[in-house]
Formats: structure tokens, sequence, C-alpha cells
């Protein structure tokens, strides 16, 4: 009886999803249950309003691509959108080809306007293939799961949020765009692994996280001054693979890192980073990188220690006085009757000393005749 359930969700499901455009992939389901599989799709809801001279529209495009077929075979709870994407013997696996969006809108009244839009991208090439394997999400192609669990594998995703307004003739803009590179993940017999990016293989191990490489340029402007974060985690190679076999908690990011009989491994490609600021139609931005490979040492002046050479803080020099004598400028005369470090008169504290003495005991005799 349930199975016959599972049926009838599953072609409802088929037939919504399959209205919103025409299938350009054949689907092919061969002893399996409750599955769900459905071409290229793509939608693209809008909305527009304008009352008394203010405007404002919305719009939310969102298309599933791929090219091929879906094919499922002896699986159970298979879900497949957008084309090649294959899931043999397996249970409640999800597999999506590239996926994009790019919801946007925009304002305006009395000079005045704002916009705001996020465009993201899942990308990929390759087809997303589950074999033998429990609880697969693939997104993107060019994933691979087989005898494992609870894997999620993704393409190269893509975000580029940008917020723009213009009020009274100045211009303010802000923009965050972050990607991971990469195609084509791989899992094998492997339980909690999350794959990002492309270039990651998990064989044997249990709860790995990998990722490709990672790059985040933020980036502001506001009249003639701009400024910019780009931030970058890169792998050896040009990007590199992510390995790990036979490993419990790994966490890998950048590409370029293996890991093999670990236990709570995280390894990381190299981090970089430059920051800059500009201002003016002509100015030249200045920058700040996070990290050089290599820092110019400094001319040395006159008495300063020469490039190479390690000085202590403590040690003394050769022209230091010894401590506690007085110094005596150079070319100048001998004074004597004078405190050390001060240069005041001695004769001037001892007058004053003895004055302060005075007026003790003056003070000291007026109280007795007074009791």
């Amino acid at each position: 009886m349930r199975a016959k359930w599972l049926l009838v969700i599953a072609a409802v499901m088929a037939v919504t999803l399959g209205t919103a455009q025409t299938a350009l992939a054949d689907n092919n389901a061969t002893g399996t249950v409750g599955a769900v599989q459905t071409g290229p799709v793509g939608v693209t809801p809008t909305a527009d309003v304008s009352q008394a001279g203010a405007t404002a529209a919305a719009s939310v495009p969102v298309a599933v691509g791929g090219s091929g077929n879906n094919t499922a075979t002896n699986s159970v709870g298979a879900v497949q959108a957008g084309g090649g994407n294959s899931s043999n013997d397996s249970t409640g696996s999800v597999q999506v080809s590239s996926v994009s969006a790019s919801p946007s809108a925009s304002a305006g009244a009395s000079g005045s306007s704002a916009s705001a839009s996020v465009p993201v991208t899942v990308g990929g090439s390759g087809n997303n293939t589950a074999s033998s394997s429990t609880g697969g999400v693939q997104i993107g192609g060019g994933n691979s799961s087989s005898g494992s669990a609870g894997v999620l594998q993704s393409g190269s995703p893509q975000a580029s949020p940008t917020v723009g307004a213009s009020i009274v003739g100045e211009a303010v803009s802000a923009s965050a765009p972050v990607g991971v590179a990469g195609s084509g993940n791989s899992a094998a017999d492997s339980v909690g692994a999350a794959q990002v990016g492309g270039g990651n293989t998990v064989t044997r191990s249990f709860l790995a996280a990998q990722s490709g490489a990672v790059t985040a340029g933020t980036t502001a402007g506001a009249g003639d001054t701009t400024t910019s974060a780009p931030v970058t985690v890169g792998g050896g190679g040009g990007g590199g693979t992510n390995s790990a076999t036979d490993s419990v908690g790994t966490a890998q990011v950048g590409g370029g890192n293996t890991a093999t009989g670990s236990t709570g491994t995280v390894q990381s490609g190299p981090v970089g980073g430059t920051p800059s600021v500009g201002s003016g139609p002509t100015a030249t931005a200045a920058s700040t990188p996070a990290a050089s490979a290599s820092t110019p040492a400094p001319a040395s002046a006159a008495g300063a220690p020469s490039p190479g050479t390690r000085t202590s803080e403590g040690a003394p020099r050769q022209d230091r006085n010894t401590f506690g004598a007085t110094k005596t400028p150079t070319g100048g005369a001998r004074t004597l009757g004078q405190l050390p470090f001060t240069g005041l008169g001695l004769l001037l504290f001892v007058l004053l000393g003895l004055t302060l003495v005075a007026t003790g005991f003056t003070a000291r005799a007026r109280t007795r005749l007074s009791v």
C-alpha cells in the first residue's frame, strides 16, 4: 500500500515539474520505487509596481540545466533534475545538474534609486553518479558516490551579491563575490562526507569535509572612494586535489591536501589577502598585502647593524656611560657642584633644605607656647 502511495506522489511531482519547461533529456526508471525525474527546468517570476512617481520591481529567475539522460535502477526514493544523473542500487538519492538563480530588486522615488541582486550558480561538468549509496545529495555535475552514506557533493558554487544606491547625485555601491573552484568529487565507502567545488576524493573515511580553492572579493565604493579586500585560499599546482583515505574527522580547504590513516586533521592551502583603498579619479590605490614571500630589509643607517646580523637589545654599546656617572657634553666645560642627571646647582637645594628645617622649628615652638 505504501509503495502505491509513493508511486502516486512521484507521478504528481514529475508532472508538476515537467510543466515548467519542455524536458530535453530522457528519463528511465527500472526496478525503482518513488522516483522523480525531470529534464532542464526554467522559471522567471517577476513583479512590478508604480504609483505616485515611485517604482519598484523584482524578479527571481531560476534555471536547472544539464544534458543527457536521467537513469534510476533498483533504487528507492530517487530525485533527479536537469539531466545526466544516474542512480543504481541506492536509497534516498537527490541529484541535480547545474543550477542558477538571479534574484534582483530595485526601487526609485524622487530622483533617488536603490537596487540589489544576488546571482548564485552551482556549476560543474559531467554526470552525477550514485551507486550502492544511502542519503546522497549531488548538485552541479561531476559527482560520484559509491558505497557511501550521508554524502553531500556540490560543483563549483559562485555568488555575487551586489547593492547600489543613488541619492542626490552621489552613488554608493557594494559587492561581495564569493566562489569555490573545481569540478569532480568522488566518495567511496565513506560516511558523512561533504565535498564542495571539485577535485575532492574521499575513500573509506568518516566525517570528511573537503573544499576546492576559495575566493572572496569584497568591494565598496562611495563617490570617488573605493575599497576592496580580496581573500583567496588556493592550492598547490593551480588548485590541486584534496584526498582523504582511511581517515576520521578530516577538514581540507584549498586543494593539494592529502590525509591517509589520520584522525582529526585540518589542512589548508596558502592564504592570501590584498586590501586596498583608492580615492579620486586619477589616484593610485594603496594596497596592503596580507602575506608575501619575502620582505626587503630597509637600508641601514650609520651605526645601525647591517642586514643579516642579530643584535641583543640589552647588550651595552661602546658609547654608553657607566651607570651613576655624570655625562659630560662633548666639547663643554666640566661643571662641579651639580646634581647628577639634572644639571641643577647643588647649593640651591642646600639652601632650600635649611629654609624648610628652620620653618619647621619655628612652627613647633609656636605650638608649645600656645599650649
